[in-house]
C-alpha cells in the first residue's frame, strides 16, 4: 500500500484491504468449522482450537408490543458514521490549485541530497 497518499484515499484502500481480509478469514474459518466437532488443528507457527460453545440468545420476536413499544426499555446512543464515497473524478487536495502545480514552466535547478 502506498503511504503517500491523502487520508480519504488511504481510509478507501485500508477498507478494501480489510473487506478482503475478512472474506479470507471466512474461508478459512470454514475450512475448520464445516462438519467438525471440538478439535485441534495444528500449523507450523499457530495451532486452531475449534470447540463448540452454547449460549443463551434473546429473541426479540417473541416479547410483547407493551415491551417492544416502550420507550423506557430503550436507550438512544450516538456515534459518528463514517463513509467513504468515491469520486467521479480526481481532484486536487485542499488548498491547491492547478496553479500551484510545480510542473507549470518555472525554472527549477536540480537539487541533489548530501552524502
Amino acid at each position: 500500500m502506498l503511504r503517500n497518499q491523502l487520508p480519504a484515499d488511504e481510509l478507501a484502500h485500508v477498507r478494501d484491504e480489510i473487506r478482503a481480509l475478512r472474506a479470507r478469514e471466512v474461508e478459512l474459518r470454514k475450512c475448520f468449522t464445516d462438519d467438525c466437532d471440538n478439535g485441534l488443528y495444528e500449523g507450523f507457527e499457530f495451532d486452531v482450537v475449534v470447540r463448540i460453545q452454547q449460549r443463551r440468545v434473546l429473541n426479540k420476536d417473541r416479547l410483547p408490543a407493551a415491551i417492544l413499544n416502550d420507550p423506557q426499555y430503550f436507550d438512544t446512543k450516538f456515534s459518528p458514521v463514517v463513509r467513504v464515497i468515491p469520486r467521479d473524478e480526481p481532484q486536487l487536495p485542499l488548498g491547491f490549485s492547478d496553479a500551484g502545480v510545480i510542473a507549470s514552466g518555472d525554472s527549477f535547478e536540480v537539487v541533489e541530497a548530501w552524502t
